[in-house]
């Protein structure tokens, strides 16, 4: 049988505390509980479960750091400086970071030693805001009818309550701290209860730059830990990656102090197949999003296949093929291509889904079924794609999180949008065609806040986030910067 336990006890994990105002504690905690390993269900730690009083210390120390500290004030040169010395401790640590990412979450550990959720990349978004640092500027205006100077400035938010998912501990990180500090904000960070070492990895190797403390906080826990953070009248902005229902929540409760949010929610996002591209390979493409990786459970996923009905065969017999090449067994391999899904809560859900869909009369081509052998013990599901989806239906409507793709075909271009327009995310896209005024055409019609053509990806200087019920704000590049930072006017009568 399966076992990670061998690799758990090879590792050197970080402390499982929080650290609160510079320093690790477990004051304030009475409850523990336990981060399972989503590929054989074995315990990897014992974590904190921070209740709303802990919550709160830490809070008021990312206060006091704010409104007394340094850090908010602290010259453009004197944060760059601290800035080179987080991305030169990461880059040293990259590997060995990876490396607890895939006990973390489970995330195959070529993918998280070279893909676009590595340390490396979390590297490059450090040096990316690094760069921002000495450039967050305000502007002048024009005289327009009196001798007044009009001029505005950046400042930054305040406290920042940041709450990350489980899928790309080591990139979430990255993409929730970076920007903020960079921007003079403070942070108190909630990892997610199913993924928390990387997070707690991290603080440990920036504690080592020597940050003022209560600059950067983080706070172990569950739902009730992030209630917290979001419901302290203290905190200044909420940014959240996670489901819908989360976001909801949370817009929901920061009326209360009319808190800033970025949110990056969930998706069904739509690959739009057209005659004229490379069928298979946008079929092998599409399918492998599902089906390796972390088996589609990344918000971006196109889990809708839309193809033209004229290689629509073609395309279900291409990705039946890819699906034969994936490897799945031990994540330390690197041989293994795809990933266990997080939990047996989310286990059962995806099996629900793959219920449904029968249900409402969609043809299951191959798979949605749980794995048995070696694999049995862990969260495993075979990946799914079913033809001839109704597109109102719960499988091509609802975000699954899983390996379960739907195809539907269209017979137009207007078909097409229409039909990746029909629902209620906007996150991301592809458009697979060779005609490039199509190509355009479409992913300028398709609402949604990321379309890629013939393939898409992610880098630190392009803006993420999504439409309708995908999210609100965007991470990434300038946009993060502006996420973090509110715009001051100050206005000097010359004629005084």
């Amino acid at each position: 049988m399966l076992s990670i336990l061998g690799r758990r006890n090879d590792m050197t994990l970080p402390p499982l505390m929080n650290y609160v105002d510079g320093r690790w504690t477990n004051e304030g905690v009475s409850e523990r509980y336990v981060q399972r390993h989503p590929a054989t269900n074995e315990v990897t730690a014992e974590l904190p479960e921070t209740d709303a009083e802990t919550v709160g210390v830490a809070v008021q120390a990312a206060r006091r750091a704010f409104d007394q500290g340094p850090w908010s004030r602290m010259k453009a040169r004197d944060r760059k400086q601290l800035f080179r010395r987080i991305v030169d401790v990461i880059e040293r640590h990259a590997d060995e970071l990876s490396w607890l990412q895939t006990l973390d979450n489970g995330m195959p550990i070529a993918y998280s030693l070279n893909g676009r959720v590595s340390a490396r990349n979390a590297v490059d978004i450090f040096d990316h805001y690094g760069g921002w640092i000495d450039k967050i500027n305000g502007e002048t205006y024009p005289d327009f009818h009196s001798n007044m100077q009009f001029m505005s400035f950046r400042e930054p938010v305040g406290v920042v309550g940041a709450i990350i998912p489980w899928n790309a501990p080591i990139m979430m990180f990255a993409m929730k701290v970076a920007p903020a500090l960079a921007a003079g904000c403070t942070v108190v960070l909630k990892p997610s209860e199913l993924a928390g070492l990387c997070a707690l990895r991290m603080t440990q190797l920036i504690e080592e730059v020597d940050l003022p403390p209560g600059v950067l906080n983080v706070v172990m826990g569950g739902g009730g830990t992030g209630r917290a953070i979001v419901e302290d009248t203290r905190v200044d902005k909420i940014a959240f990656t996670g489901s819908n229902a989360v976001g909801a929540y949370i817009l929901s409760r920061s009326g209360q102090n009319m808190k800033r949010t970025t949110m990056e929610l969930g998706g069904k996002s739509a690959a739009i197949v057209f005659p004229d591209c490379d069928v298979e390979a946008a079929g092998t493409h599409v399918m492998g999003l599902s089906s390796t990786f972390l088996s589609g459970q990344v918000c971006s996923t196109t889990s809708r296949a839309l193809v033209h009905r004229s290689v629509y065969d073609r395309f279900l017999d291409a990705a039946a093929r890819q699906v034969k090449t994936i490897r799945r067994g031990d994540p330390f391999s690197m041989d293994t291509t795809s990933a266990a899904l997080i939990s047996e809560k989310q286990t059962r859900r995806v099996l629900e889904y793959v219920d449904s869909g029968r249900a409402d009369g969609a043809r299951l081509v191959f798979g949605g079924t749980r794995s048995g052998g070696e694999l049995s013990a862990g969260n495993w599901v075979e990946p799914a794609l079913f033809a001839d989806v109704n597109n109102r239906t719960r499988i091509a409507q609802e975000e699954i999180f899983g390996p379960v793709l739907s195809a539907i075909p269209f017979d137009t271009e207007e078909d097409a949008i229409a039909l990746a327009n029909d629902s209620g995310f906007g996150l991301a896209g592809t458009v697979y065609t060779k005609d490039i005024s199509r190509a355009f055409k479409v992913a300028r019609a398709v609402r949604t806040g990321i379309m890629g053509i013939n393939g898409y990806g992610v880098v630190p200087s392009s803006p993420v986030g999504g439409f309708k019920g995908s999210g609100l704000g965007r991470e990434g590049g300038w946009p993060g910067i502006e996420a973090y930072t509110e715009i001051k006017t100050v206005m000097i009568n010359l004629d005084a």
